[in-house]
């Protein structure tokens, strides 16, 4: 079924069997439960961040090791990838900086993953607009580099931090900020 899966996902020949190869090393890793899902994913993973089948063993690698060593399921970052990876890689971030940002939401918080990819893609879709970049100026966060381009969303996140580390939940400019961007 899984080969099913993936040759309907357009995957052919050999990087059939180099996707399958990955795979079956996620059936041995305690933190992947279901190769069904897995495989969804590595279509989500190959599709959103565009490595090839090369580069697929390494980004399951890496769930499971984020997975690992950190209070999120590799399930909950498939389910993430799916729903938010493609949004995250077209504002300019690695699947590494998504499953950072990712783990570190679900850890702080422990909403449920889907209401956190959610929420991360409506975050992601509107730091980028005109209107979020001018308005979160005026607060001291430049979320364009020096020729116009958007800093990419792992950076982005970075430079809010620093920009609102010290305010409070109930500082007016923090409700502000959270209304704009979620």
């Amino acid at each position: 079924s899984t080969t099913r899966i993936l040759s309907q996902a357009g995957i052919k020949a050999r990087e059939l069997d180099v996707a399958l190869e990955a795979l079956a090393k996620t059936t041995l890793a305690p933190t992947f439960e279901n190769i069904t899902e897995t495989a969804e994913g590595a279509i989500a993973i190959l599709a959103q961040f565009k490595q090839g089948v090369g580069a697929l063993e390494n980004q399951l690698g890496s769930i499971n090791a984020v997975a690992g060593q950190f209070a999120v399921e590799s399930g909950d970052l498939i389910g993430a990838v799916r729903r938010t990876g493609g949004v995250f890689k077209e504002a300019g971030g690695t699947l590494e900086e998504f499953l950072g940002v990712f783990t570190s939401v679900r850890a702080t918080t422990r909403e449920s993953s889907e209401s956190i990819a959610t929420g991360l893609r409506t975050i992601f879709t509107r730091i980028q607009r005109p209107k979020t970049i001018e308005f979160l100026r005026q607060y001291g966060v430049e979320l364009q580099d020096l020729d116009g381009k958007f800093v990419g969303p792992f950076e982005a996140i970075k430079r809010l931090n620093e920009a609102f580390s010290g305010l409070g939940e109930r500082d007016i400019r923090f409700v502000k900020i959270a209304e704009e961007l979620g």
